[in-house]
């Protein structure tokens, strides 16, 4: 299986958590995320675009891990001291003493599943 689709598999459920955040492979372009919102009744775009490119496995990594981040700031918001990022990565500075343990561990946990994932031979 290749990087690209061991990191999917990796992230499925924060992917299937996803509102506007979808991985997609587009032939000869290759992989990227799609921003937009998908009608599910339907199987349907309501409206999409191609946020990013990946050029690698690495790059598609970053963007699964912020978007695990984002779903982490949603479901957390009442107890954040911002309404909104415009990076979240910011978000890891941020995060309040009665959370900040539990999120550092499940960072820390996400990115050794990266590292495995990123390291293994092709």
């Amino acid at each position: 299986m290749d990087k690209y689709k061991e990191l999917i598999g990796l992230f499925s459920d924060v992917l299937e958590k996803s509102k506007d955040y979808h991985i997609a492979y587009i032939y000869q372009v290759g992989y990227v995320s799609v921003i937009g919102l998908l009608n599910q009744e339907e199987s349907q775009n309501l409206s999409m675009i191609v946020d990013k490119i990946f050029p690698s496995p690495e790059s598609m990594a970053e963007s699964l891990l912020c978007n695990w981040r984002w779903q982490w700031f949603y479901e957390n918001k009442e107890l954040l001291p911002r309404k909104d990022y415009d990076d979240i990565r910011k978000l890891d500075y941020e995060v309040p003493d009665c959370l900040r343990k539990q999120y550092e561990q499940d960072i820390r946990i996400w990115k050794e599943k990266i590292q495995a994932v990123l390291q293994k031979e092709d």
